[in-house]
């Protein structure tokens, strides 16, 4: 009995941990991914909506990319200032 006690409290333990490792890393490499393709987008409209070829098809496709990716950066940064502040603990 205490064999199956010990093996489930191991298997916790370890899924446990893995999911804080892996949460740990995937929300910073995550956020900096986001944050240089959003800065490239951004830049990219403005630089084409300040050219005289601009296209509006381009710059709705644009628009189409950045509005989810400002979406994720917004709540990125929540998350991170609500786990700073600690609100939430990972």
């Amino acid at each position: 009995m205490s064999i199956i006690t010990v093996s489930a409290a191991t298997t916790t333990a370890a899924a446990s941990s893995a999911v804080t490792i892996t949460t740990a890393i995937g929300v910073g490499v995550g956020g900096a991914l986001i944050a240089i393709l959003l800065i490239m987008l951004l830049s990219s409209r403005e630089l084409i909506s300040a050219s005289s070829k601009g296209s509006k098809k381009v710059l709705a496709t644009l628009d189409a990319a950045i509005v989810p990716l400002l979406v994720v950066f917004s709540l990125t940064i929540v998350f991170q200032v609500l786990d700073i502040i600690g609100v939430i603990t990972v």
